[in-house]
């Protein structure tokens, strides 16, 4: 079992065809990012800790791919600034443009901060 350490969901939503990117104000709370600064993926990778880059831009990537999974998870590590770190769990649907389509055309999905998982970082 988890333990979850924070009673916040963080959300965000990524629009493929117009390019908008969303994080809540929890989620950016989570990655340790301003309000007023925009949601882009290279902020949200500089946050991951090193050691969970690959994996994470493995899953982060899978919406380009023809094989791309409708949900999928991942937990990493986030670093923040003053040096701490926070585990995340993160859940995501990709949605696709008709349904037997396999053109991802939007990623939504929440975030939860978490005690150390049971098992490595994974892209499910």
């Amino acid at each position: 079992m988890k333990s979850w350490t924070g009673n916040e969901i963080g959300l965000f939503d990524i629009n493929f065809d117009t390019g908008e990117c969303y994080w809540s104000f929890e989620l950016r709370r989570m990655l340790g990012v301003r309000h007023d600064v925009p949601a882009e993926f290279y902020l949200l990778l500089q946050r991951v800790h090193p050691d969970d880059r690959r994996a994470f831009c493995r899953s982060a990537m899978q919406p380009f791919r023809a094989d791309c999974p409708r949900r999928s998870s991942i937990e990493f590590r986030v670093v923040y600034d003053d040096g701490r770190v926070q585990w995340l769990h993160t859940e995501r649907r990709a949605i696709v443009r008709e349904e037997e389509s396999k053109d991802v055309v939007r990623i939504v999905g929440f975030a939860l901060e978490i005690g150390a998982p049971a098992r490595l970082p994974h892209a499910a």
